[in-house]
């Protein structure tokens, strides 16, 4: 009996060694569905690429298109500064011309049989010192185009006051105010003109005209180059 039993044991353990255990086999993973996996991951991973590809192509052309606009700026900008440079040296070289001077006499001057000459002894400006206080004479120092401004008082009772201006001793224009005031009257008058080295500008009293001045300076005369020619 004994016997009997223990070769029945022993024949259940022969078959159940020799049988595949069927639950080992269905818990084994899918080999090409992890290929399928893989391979979908390899495209999605190529697609991306291409994409970051194409943005970085489109970003180098950005950065080219840009660094040409910065050289072009830069020329641009090296071309403002040669002319700054040119125009700084030509207003660095450009004479500077300019004076302003007042009669400087204290009363009337004139009536006078003849003209004579105006000399505006108190000077406020003489840049480039070429206006003359003592003779009244303006010489142009370089040939170009001037600005000469003159204002004149009269103040004498039944007296008229006048001047001219002249250029080279020829009469320009004049400026005046006629007999019976009994007041400060004003004349004032202005030029341009074009003039060569060495030209000369005066103020002139009128023939039997006066001109008065005072502390205040009533009685001016002033000119500047506007630009050399």
């Amino acid at each position: 009996m004994k016997v009997s039993i223990a070769l029945l044991m022993l024949c259940c353990l022969s078959l159940t060694d020799g049988q595949p255990d069927v639950r080992e086999e269905n818990n084994l993973p899918n080999i090409w569905t992890e290929v399928r996996y893989v391979r979908d991951t390899m495209v999605e991973l190529k697609v991306k690429l291409d994409m970051v590809m194409n943005d970085n192509s489109k970003m180098a052309e950005q950065i080219l298109e840009l660094k040409k606009e910065n050289a072009g700026l830069n020329e641009q900008m090296k071309g403002s500064l040669t002319q700054l440079q040119a125009l700084k040296r030509e207003h660095a070289e450009q004479p500077k011309v300019a004076f302003s001077a007042d009669l400087g006499i204290r009363g009337n001057l004139g009536p006078q049989a003849t003209e004579i000459t105006l000399a505006f002894s108190n000077v406020f400006t003489n840049i480039g010192n070429n206006y003359n206080s003592t003779t009244g004479l303006f010489t142009a120092p370089v040939k170009g185009v001037y600005y000469f401004r003159f204002t004149i008082c009269g103040l004498q009772i039944n007296q008229s006051t006048g001047a001219f201006l002249y250029k080279n001793g020829q009469k320009i224009m004049a400026v005046g105010q006629w007999l019976f005031h009994d007041q400060h009257r004003y004349a004032s008058n202005g030029a341009v003109l074009q003039m060569e080295v060495g030209d000369v500008v005066c103020m002139k009293l009128l023939p039997r005209y006066t001109i008065y001045d005072s502390q205040d300076n009533l009685s001016t005369f002033s000119g500047f180059l506007i630009y050399p020619l």
